[in-house]
């Protein structure tokens, strides 16, 4: 490493290099901080809505989750975007709680993954509020688990003029409301909201709420009962 550095080109002098350096900084301090959200998201903690006290990490451990498709409360977040954002979410339940098993079957997966026909056959539960019984039931028995987690998301973005550097300051923020439905009875027996905000510079503003996910699902899942 020492090598590599000293055999490095040495750096301009005079006014041509205060100017690179300047440039350089304003460049990093304007850089998404995207990395900053998963280190220091271990700080994050949702605002708890509802939790039944009979609910404890023993039930979650031997119930098995089921993740569903998550809904959006806009349609220009597309199918490859919810399905990033469903795949952040099993991997945050896998990272932070591998003791809770969750479950699957292909027409759940197919789902998980884009699929416009199987996707709207789960989303049917949010319209239904989680608390059908025909539907639960049919859940329990395909999914082989006793609860689903439902996922109610926001996402908005803002732009600030670009300024000398040329590029826009794009600021995007997402909002979610994560429930815990037992399917023996319907019940929301979690409940908790939080929301991300990032900042960067871009030129192109698309909804990418993605670069939120892991962080921010992550939040949800260390504020589910844990083993005392």
């Amino acid at each position: 490493m020492n090598d590599m550095l000293d055999a490095s080109p040495a750096p301009p002098s005079g006014w041509l290099f205060r100017l690179k350096r300047a440039a350089s900084m304003m460049f990093i301090a304007s850089m998404p901080v995207f990395g900053l959200g998963v280190l220091s998201g271990c700080a994050w903690k949702p605002t708890i809505l509802r939790v039944d006290p009979a609910f404890t990490s023993k039930d979650l451990v031997t119930g098995r989750i089921v993740i569903m498709p998550v809904k959006f409360d806009t349609e220009k977040v597309g199918p490859r975007e919810r399905a990033l954002m469903a795949a952040q979410f099993i991997r945050a339940a896998r990272q932070n709680r591998q003791d809770i098993p969750i479950a699957s079957n292909a027409e759940h997966d197919r789902a998980l993954q884009g699929a416009l026909e199987e996707e709207s056959k789960f989303l049917r539960v949010y319209e239904e509020g989680g608390t059908d019984p025909s539907r639960l039931a049919n859940l329990k028995a395909s999914l082989d688990a006793r609860y689903f987690v439902l996922s109610r998301l926001k996402y908005e973005q803002s732009v600030h003029g670009g300024g000398r550097m040329g590029g826009n300051t794009v600021e995007s923020t997402l909002t979610g409301k994560v429930s815990l439905v037992d399917t023996t009875s319907g019940a929301v027996v979690w409940e908790g909201e939080f929301s991300s905000t990032r900042s960067g510079v871009d030129t192109m503003v698309d909804p990418h709420p993605s670069a939120h996910a892991l962080p921010f699902f992550s939040t949800f899942v260390r504020g589910w009962p844990a083993q005392p």
